[in-house]
């Protein structure tokens, strides 16, 4: 395991799922994380899960509200700047794109694409006055292939594909790489939230591995991203997806 020790890392959505995993992963390996989500007692939560894990902290942080979203960055500037940041924070909901409700589509859009933006941006500033930095977006497996009714969730992680594209191009020289982790369904809540038996059954036929992702497998692709040994990989989609995308026709 890589050694992070004096490593600040910044992973939004911390309180639950990927990010929650993510911040485990991190701590473990010495790193001094910050976890933010919109909630103060999911946070509190989570940091009561994550006790034991290593030095963790936690800031409510809406990613959608950029002048909170500064603010909070401007905090771990005073610490010595971000040295790791992971993008977890995103929401979904379901619905044919002829019928899907613009508010919701906003909302997606603001929080998985505007968000990622926002904090990708504050980092990066601080990244590039370091000369070092890692910024691992979390996309999905639906911002690269069209499945039915995941309208506006599918747009917004293929900007954040493109958006992850766009940092490695404009940071690469100047010692910041950023990669994404697209993931098929992974059992976290936000999943249980929109998925069923039906869902998962669908899932199960299509992934050679015949099962969902687990939080602390994407979590260990995320902390690769981030050590000394991923320094050439940049501007990477990593599919963390059980066989999924390179999968046609499974004849079980």
């Amino acid at each position: 395991m890589t050694d992070f020790t004096g490593k600040n890392v910044v992973v939004t959505g911390g309180a639950g799922g990927i990010g929650e995993s993510t911040a485990a992963a991190f701590a473990e390996a010495g790193a001094n994380v910050i976890i933010m989500d919109w909630s103060q007692a999911a946070l509190d939560a989570a940091l009561g899960r994550l006790a034991d894990k290593g030095k963790v902290t936690a800031v409510a942080v809406d990613v959608t509200d950029r002048a909170l979203v500064e603010a909070a960055f401007a905090d771990i500037a005073a610490l010595g700047g971000t040295d790791i940041l992971v993008t977890s924070a995103a929401i979904v909901k379901t619905g044919a794109i002829i019928d899907f409700d613009p508010d919701t589509w906003d909302r997606i859009l603001q929080v998985n694409l505007t968000g990622t933006f926002n904090c990708c941006q504050f980092a990066a500033r601080q990244m590039v006055a370091k000369g070092v930095g890692r910024i691992i977006t979390v996309s999905s497996v639906n911002g690269q292939i069209a499945n039915t009714g995941r309208g506006a969730y599918s747009c917004s992680k293929g900007g954040v594909d493109m958006l992850t594209r766009l940092l490695a191009a404009e940071l690469g020289d100047k010692g910041v790489t950023a990669n994404a982790v697209a993931p098929t369904p992974v059992d976290t809540p936000m999943i249980l939230q929109v998925h069923g038996p039906k869902d998962r059954a669908i899932w199960d036929s299509l992934i050679p591995a015949k099962r969902y992702a687990k939080p602390e497998e994407v979590a260990a692709a995320i902390r690769f991203l981030a050590s000394p040994e991923a320094a050439y990989i940049n501007g990477h989609i990593l599919n963390i997806d059980g066989g999924f995308m390179a999968s046609g026709v499974i004849l079980r």
